[in-house]
């Protein structure tokens, strides 16, 4: 096969990635804010709402302003491509996957890493637990990383060439990752600073530093200025700031210490750590002795510049890191590459002898049924079956159950059922949903 050496690179990586996200990927069920998120994208294919008012369910966040549209702006795109099926987050979080691949490997190369090396980046990227979770579990972290991974690249070519306009150009990536997840996106803006602290520009000076970030900011700022003169776009992203930016950090804690996302950025980079020094042990890919590379250590400190900042808040998650693993991958690459290449490449077709075998397994692993009655196999069977008759109602639960949050996503995508909290007027003949032993049951009386 005569085929590009970055598809080549790219299809090895995404084999391993099949295979390792069989729990995740194209298997029924996801995390409960994927749900959510593929609900949203899903009506908003379906006319429910618009794309400046989202709407979730009636009684539910109606006025959906809880994150940025963009990631569901795109995801209703494959809605509407496919139409309403239970794969088709999954199409969309391998399509964004194979894009930040791509980025990956576009700024591994625009960096000087070599071919091998390159193909060490995606592999390690691969081998990240909470990645392989998250593009199975449709997180908006996701197309979050495919902005800044190309916001990076574009700056990284510009910077290389000297040429300003890249720079702009890699600010609206960062104006649509604001778009996704609001200011966390933000951390690029640190790129041309450490690259050229580090001494990876050519020519560096404060002067050209300075350009470079000035450039990279206008070029987030102008296009959001913009969209803010639009009514509809400042009243939804007002909401959103308030709502989630400012009450988040004042209000809502899901972690006891404000280093639980850098502790666990370090557990995550365990198994690709391991790996890179085998490689360097056993298979080493360059000659000489290994020095840390200005450009390992420049991308390590762009990886840290986007988890430490989310300290500032108690309402953390592990996947709120997933942005900073390419640019970790990359540095551990780095580590791995040399001026002086060692040892024997193997042959192309070998490659694409494993590349298709691990293909093939991640198909194979997820015909097991075992996989398929996974991840609340039951309660979305039970749904199914309510939906014959209910798809599209309200359903009357107790004020506890109204408060389960994960059968409110489940019910709204699987079913598209929602949820309303039982009042002492509720007709005598109104339908309520029940709950128990892990299924939902529909009462009329």
């Amino acid at each position: 096969m005569n085929l590009k050496p970055s598809i080549q690179r790219i299809a090895l990586a995404g084999g391993l990635f099949f295979i390792l996200s069989t729990a995740h990927l194209f298997t029924p069920g996801q995390f409960m804010d994927g749900a959510t998120y593929a609900a949203v994208a899903r009506n908003l294919a379906e006319g429910l709402g618009t794309p400046w008012d989202l709407f979730y369910t009636p009684t539910l966040y109606p006025h959906f302003v809880e994150h940025p549209p963009l990631h569901i702006w795109l995801q209703s795109l494959f809605f509407h491509a496919f139409n309403d099926h239970w794969w088709v987050e999954d199409v969309y979080g391998l399509v964004v996957w194979v894009l930040t691949a791509i980025g990956i490997d576009r700024l591994g190369r625009w960096s000087g890493l070599s071919q091998r090396a390159l193909q060490w980046a995606l592999l390690l990227w691969t081998l990240i637990p909470v990645v392989t979770w998250s593009y199975g579990n449709n997180v908006l972290e996701t197309t979050l990383s495919a902005c800044m991974v190309w916001a990076a690249a574009t700056a990284v070519f510009g910077m290389r060439r000297n040429q300003w306009l890249y720079s702009w150009l890699a600010g609206i990536w960062v104006a649509a990752g604001f778009l996704v997840k609001g200011p966390v996106a933000l951390f690029p803006w640190a790129l041309p600073f450490f690259w050229h602290l580090t001494g990876n520009c050519p020519d560096s000076s404060p002067k050209r530093m300075a350009k470079d970030s000035v450039g990279l900011m206008l070029g987030t700022l102008v296009p959001l200025g913009l969209l803010w003169l639009l009514p509809d776009a400042r009243t939804y992203l007002e909401a959103y700031w308030n709502k989630q930016v400012v009450h988040s950090i004042e209000a809502i804690q899901t972690v006891e210490n404000r280093w639980f996302l850098p502790a666990n950025f370090a557990l995550q980079l365990i198994v690709p750590l391991i790996v890179a020094l085998g490689v360097l042990k056993f298979r080493p890919i360059a000659e000489g002795r290994q020095v840390i590379s200005p450009r390992t250590v420049a991308f390590f400190l762009i990886a840290l510049s986007s988890v430490l900042p989310m300290m500032i808040s108690l309402k953390q998650r592990d996947f709120y890191a997933t942005p900073a693993y390419p640019f970790a991958a990359l540095a551990l690459a780095f580590l791995l590459d040399g001026h002086k290449t060692a040892g024997k490449p193997l042959h192309p077709r070998v490659l694409w002898q494993w590349t298709l075998a691990l293909w093939a397994l991640g198909f194979g692993l997820r015909t097991l049924p075992e996989v398929h009655m996974s991840k609340d196999f039951t309660l979305r069977q039970s749904i199914h079956q309510a939906a014959k008759t209910y798809r599209g109602q309200t359903l009357y639960v107790g004020g506890d159950l109204f408060k389960d949050w994960n059968l409110h996503a489940k019910c709204a995508r699987v079913g598209q059922m929602y949820l309303a909290k039982e009042s002492y007027d509720l007709p005598a003949d109104a339908p309520r949903l029940i709950y128990k032993d892990g299924r939902v049951f529909v009462l009329e009386n």
